[in-house]
């Protein structure tokens, strides 16, 4: 599946200074290969698609989609564990003598490169895509560290990628917090029924609503004892469907249009799939992101200089190369 579940959003402070062969280049010198026999994990930027097409960066002169893969064999620590233990034993019954912790770890090691050609491997893939003119990168995470693990892997790859979270005028808890006390919303966004409420003066100290009515006296309650709105479920447009965090990243994405049963498509190729997925997704989530920016009061790029959500760089050539 091509839609994102997940966005972790960067701003970048300028634009690729790069067209896409470029980037296509750069990217195939840090190109995913699987793990060697002795090789713990690896990863590496890999095909977009799975259907021989070899394109790394994969999209039109808009946007670009790209996949990190990663694989990383597992060799539970217990069995580690066991095995050293079982060699120490041996080691200290048949000279009479303590192992000490420097001979411990070499026969860790020792056993870990022994175990790794028989061990299993696990794989995932991170995606994220390049949206050239609007200056944003999107990652397909639940989380900013995972996101990072993308970001970091691109950086190496194109050697300068100055790209940051954004910020915005108004602190997103703040805006969403006044949505909930004052009832109102703005007109093209709806309520869902889950919100995640913390108490900005004590660490840790939240509540967690679901399957709520967030109009409700419990939650005004919570909001006039000093509680703020840091996760709220919303609905833009009747069309996207999302939980928004403070920190400007969106989870558990749904479009609710598209339900699976309805995409199925028995004549529509998997590459034909992609490419109306990926179209979407940059409609979507360029006007939603346009809109949050516009609420939160615009965005500040540099110290204390803000600019307004139309204020978009020249754009930048990021046509793929032709397929492979």
């Amino acid at each position: 599946p091509m839609l994102f579940k997940n966005v972790c959003l960067y701003r970048m402070d300028e634009p690729l200074a790069f067209a896409g062969e470029v980037l296509e280049t750069r990217l195939n010198a840090a190109g995913y290969t699987p793990c060697t026999r002795t090789e713990l994990q690896s990863s590496g930027f890999a095909p977009v698609l799975d259907n021989g097409d070899s394109r790394l960066a994969y999209g039109n002169g808009q946007a670009l989609m790209l996949r990190l893969r990663e694989e990383t064999k597992l060799l539970p620590a217990s069995v580690i564990r066991e095995t050293v233990d079982e060699q120490v034993a041996r080691i200290e019954q048949q000279d009479g003598r303590k192992v000490r912790k420097r001979e411990r770890d070499r026969i860790k090691d020792e056993v870990i490169f022994d175990l790794l050609p028989r061990a299993f491997s696990r794989s995932r893939s991170t995606w994220g895509y390049i949206d050239g003119p609007g200056r944003w990168l999107f990652v397909d995470a639940a989380t900013r560290n995972r996101a990072e693990v993308f970001t970091e892997r691109l950086r190496d790859a194109v050697t300068r990628l100055p790209i940051a979270p954004p910020r915005v005028q108004q602190a997103p808890q703040d805006v969403m917090t006044g949505w909930i006390a004052s009832g109102r919303v703005p007109p093209d966004f709806s309520l869902g029924e889950e919100c995640v409420l913390a108490d900005p003066n004590r660490e840790g100290a939240e509540v967690r609503c679901k399957r709520q009515d967030l109009a409700s006296p419990e939650i005004a309650a919570h909001l006039q004892a000093g509680k703020q709105v840091v996760r709220l479920s919303l609905l833009w447009n009747d069309r996207l469907s999302f939980l928004l965090d403070a920190d400007f990243s969106l989870k558990r994405i749904r479009f609710p249009d598209l339900a699976d049963d309805e995409r199925d498509d028995a004549d529509e190729t998997p590459e034909a799939r992609f490419d109306g997925d990926f179209a979407l997704m940059q409609l979507e989530f360029s006007g939603l992101f346009e809109r949050l920016v516009q609420l939160f009061g615009g965005l500040v790029d540099g110290p204390g200089r803000a600019v307004t959500p139309a204020s978009k760089a020249d754009p930048v050539n990021l046509s793929p190369p032709a397929a492979v």
